[in-house]
């Protein structure tokens, strides 16, 4: 079963025009006009470089506020971390009107409306979604890593779980243990840092939880170097 589909996200949403951009130029579809298609390509363009200059700058605040935290609360005459670059993000593309969203809707519906307008054109262009059941037993956790003010910060992916069951690896030679459970798809371990300037290795792998059991399949190993200020 399919519907229609304009990504919620804004990345996904990015993905989905890049995939529509290079494919709608094998259509011949009567409804939908070429200068839309203009239009929806230079917004693509423009959200690629948007996502990647936000990223960027996200990044390279993390790693000032920790250049900032280690500065002034750091150990008196430690030696100073290298201060972070400013970010590079590229020359900007030009600029569009607001409504990326609604004139991608617009173009997406124009499609559907044409004559000779298919399903499966549908599906290639990405405006359609296909529906798949959900498999509890078929999730693996793709967690991504990043570090808070010094402490492990996790983003992953709940979907139709109650959350994930978290497994611990603190390099004491207990290997992995059940440490915590994550009913967000965001999770902070504030657990206490090591001694100022001491670095070591926490060792993380999470299982997704559904209706109160573990299931699926475990995540990769992640691997966080905390440091303590």
């Amino acid at each position: 079963m399919s519907t229609g589909f304009i990504d919620p996200s804004i990345e996904g949403l990015s993905k989905q025009e890049i995939n529509f951009c290079a494919k709608i130029g094998g259509y011949t579809l009567d409804k939908v006009k070429p200068a839309d298609i203009v239009l929806v390509k230079a917004d693509s363009a423009y959200m690629v470089w948007l996502i990647g200059a936000k990223k960027a700058y996200i990044s390279n605040g993390e790693s000032w506020t920790t250049y900032v935290d280690t500065l002034i609360h750091g150990v008196d005459g430690g030696v100073s971390g290298v201060q972070p670059a400013l970010p590079t993000v590229g020359t900007a593309p030009a600029s569009v009107h607001e409504g990326i969203r609604t004139r991608f809707s617009n173009i997406s519906a124009d499609c559907k409306s044409s004559t000779g307008y298919t399903e499966a054109i549908g599906i290639d262009l990405g405006i359609v979604q296909i529906n798949t059941p959900f498999v509890p037993s078929d999730g693996k956790p793709v967690v991504k890593e990043s570090l808070h003010v010094g402490h492990p910060f996790f983003k992953y992916p709940k979907g139709d779980y109650d959350g994930v069951q978290i497994y611990k690896d603190s390099s004491d030679g207990h290997g992995f243990v059940k440490f915590d459970k994550a009913i967000n798809p965001t999770y902070t371990d504030n657990t206490g840092l090591p001694e100022a300037g001491v670095a070591v290795v926490w060792k993380y792998r999470f299982v997704y939880l559904y209706k109160g059991e573990e299931v699926g399949t475990a995540s990769l190993v992640i691997e966080v170097v905390v440091t303590g200020m």
